[in-house]
C-alpha cells in the first residue's frame, strides 16, 4: 500500500473517535481522510470506489468544459471517456491525495467556464480543506474564466461562497478540536517541503523540480510537459484565428478556442510554481493533470475548427476514426506516454491489492487479541495499514509513523511518548541509518526500551513489544 496504508490508518483512527493532528497525526488536509473514513464505514473495498469517484469527478467536468467549447455530446463523451487515460499516466499512484486536488480543480474550473460562480466558489473552499497546495491553479483558471465573462459580481460570489465553504470547513474542525492542528500543520508541511530531502546545489526552486522530475526514472510526467507544449503550438492557429475575429461561431460558446488555450497556459505555468515550491516526489506531478485535461479539451474543440490551409490538428472531417485515433493518442502523451506494461502489471496486481484491502495485518491480530488498553508503532512508513481492526485500542502516542528526515524536536516527543504504550509496533525500519545521528539516537532509544521493559513477539516485517508484568 505504501504511503496510502498510513492514510488508511489514519482513517481507521478516525472511526475509532481520535481527532487529527490530535490524537492521530499525519500531514495530509482534513477532507481528505473525512471521505476516506467515511468511505470505509462501508467496506474496506470503498477505497477503490473513492478513487474512481474521484476520476468520475473529474469526467463529468470535462463534459461541461467540452461542452463549453461546442463540442456536441458525443465528442463531449468521447473526450469524457478519456480522462481515465490522461489521469493514470506515467505519475499517478493509487490512492494518493492529488487526485482528488486534480478532480476538484477542473469541477471549479468547469463551473467558472458555464458561469456558476457560487458553485466554483464553493469548489474551490473546498479543495482547499482537501489539498491545498493546488488550490492555485483552479484560482488561476477561475480568474481566467472571470476574465473571459468580465463578471464582476462573478467575482464576489466566488469569493464569498469559497469563504462559506472554507468557514463551514473551519468550523467543523473546530468543534472537533482539530483546527489549531490543521494550522500547525502549515508550517510542518513547509518544514517538510524545504528540508534535508531536497538539498540541491541548484537552489529550492530547481531542486525540487528535480524531485518532481527525476533523471533517469520511466514513470515521471515530463512527456507531460512536452506534450502540453506540442498540444499549445499545434492548436495556436487556430487560436489566432480566433482572436482575429475570424470565427463567429465561436461567439456563441462560453469557452472559445482562445480562452481554453489561455486555460491551458495559465494552469500550466501554476502548476509549474506549485511544484518548483513544493514537489517532493515523482507522483506530485500528478498537478500537471489540470492543465493536460485543459489541453485535451482544446484539441477536441479546436479539431472540430480547422479547416483549410490551416492544419493545426487533423479535423474530424477526415473520418471519425482518423479523429478518435488523434484523440487516444492525445490522452496518451498527455499522460505521459506510460509504457503499456504497467497498465499490464497493475491488472495482474489488482487481485493481490484487493486481498491486501481485506486482510487483517498479523500485528493486528496479536494487538487486539490481548488485554491491553494502549498501543505505538514506531517505524516508518506503515505499508500494512496497522490500525485496521485496533479500534477498540487506544493510540497512546499521535505519531505512529516516523522518518530519518524528522527533525530531532519530533523524534525526542516520539521516544518520550513510546513508554506509556502497553504495546510497541516496532516495524522493520527501525534500524540505523548512515549520516542520520537524530534518526539513528531515535533507534538506539527505541531498542533499549524494547529490550529492558518489553516481551517481544516476530511477525512479517515487525514484531509487536509487550510491556512486562511487574
Amino acid at each position: 500500500m505504501d504511503d496510502h496504508g498510513t492514510y488508511v490508518s489514519v482513517a481507521e483512527r478516525l472511526l475509532a473517535g481520535d481527532r487529527l493532528y490530535v490524537d492521530v497525526w499525519d500531514n495530509k488536509d482534513p477532507f481528505f481522510y473525512y471521505v476516506l473514513a467515511l468511505g470505509r464505514l462501508v467496506s474496506p473495498l470503498s477505497d477503490y470506489a473513492v478513487e474512481v469517484l474521484w476520476v468520475l469527478i473529474a469526467c463529468a467536468s470535462t463534459w461541461f468544459l467540452s461542452r463549453a467549447t461546442g463540442a456536441g455530446r458525443r465528442r463531449a463523451l468521447l473526450l469524457s471517456g478519456l480522462v481515465p487515460l490522461v489521469l493514470t499516466g506515467t505519475a499517478y499512484v493509487p490512492g494518493m491525495t492529488h487526485l482528488p486536488g486534480v478532480a476538484l480543480s477542473l469541477a471549479a474550473i468547469a463551473a467558472g467556464a458555464r458561469r456558476r460562480w457560487v458553485l466554483g466558489g464553493a469548489l474551490i473552499g473546498l479543495l482547499v480543506l482537501t489539498k491545498l497546495v493546488m488550490t492555485p491553479i483552479a484560482v488561476v483558471g477561475m480568474v481566467v474564466c472571470l476574465w473571459h465573462h468580465r463578471s464582476r459580481s462573478g467575482a464576489l460570489r466566488v469569493v464569498v461562497a469559497m469563504s462559506v465553504a472554507v468557514g463551514a470547513g473551519a468550523v467543523l474542525l473546530a468543534s472537533r478540536g482539530e483546527l489549531s492542528g490543521w494550522i500547525d500543520n502549515f508550517r510542518a508541511n513547509v518544514v517538510y517541503s524545504d528540508g534535508e530531502i531536497f538539498s540541491s546545489r541548484y537552489g529550492g526552486p530547481v531542486g525540487h523540480l528535480l524531485r518532481a522530475f527525476p533523471e533517469g526514472l520511466p514513470r515521471t510526467a515530463l512527456v507531460t510537459v512536452v506534450a502540453l507544449v506540442a498540444v499549445l503550438l499545434a492548436t495556436w492557429p487556430v487560436v489566432r484565428d480566433d482572436r482575429a475575429g475570424r470565427r463567429t461561431v465561436e461567439s456563441r460558446t462560453d469557452l472559445p478556442a482562445s480562452v481554453s488555450w489561455t486555460l491551458v497556459v495559465s494552469t500550466l505555468v501554476a502548476a509549474g510554481l506549485v511544484l518548483a515550491v513544493t514537489a517532493t516526489w515523482p507522483h506530485h506531478g500528478e498537478a500537471l493533470g489540470v492543465p493536460a485535461v485543459l489541453a485535451l479539451v482544446l484539441v477536441g474543440a479546436t479539431s472540430q475548427q480547422v479547416t483549410p490551409p490551416t492544419r493545426a490538428v487533423t479535423s474530424p472531417r477526415s473520418g471519425p476514426v482518423r479523429g478518435l485515433a488523434l484523440l487516444a493518442v492525445t490522452a496518451y502523451a498527455l499522460g505521459g506516454a506510460l509504457h503499456p506494461t504497467f497498465y499490464l502489471q497493475s491488472a495482474r496486481g489488482l487481485p493481490d491489492t484487493v486481498r491486501a484491502l481485506e486482510e487483517v495485518p498479523p500485528t493486528t491480530a496479536l494487538v487486539a487479541g490481548s488485554p491491553i488498553t494502549t498501543y505505538a508503532r514506531a517505524g516508518s512508513n506503515d505499508t500494512t495499514a496497522h490500525a485496521v481492526g485496533l479500534g477498540d485500542v487506544r493510540l497512546a502516542c499521535p505519531r505512529f509513523h516516523q522518518y530519518p528526515i524528522e527533525p530531532a524536536t519530533i523524534l525526542d516527543l516520539t521516544a518520550a511518548c513510546l513508554p506509556r504504550a502497553d504495546a510497541i509496533i516496532v516495524d522493520e525500519s527501525v534500524r540505523p541509518e548512515a549520516g542520520e545521528p537524530a534518526w539513528n539516537a531515535y533507534v538506539a532509544r527505541v531498542r533499549t526500551l524494547v529490550a529492558t521493559g518489553y516481551d517481544c513477539v516476530p511477525t512479517t516485517g515487525s514484531e509487536v513489544c509487550f510491556r512486562r508484568a511487574g
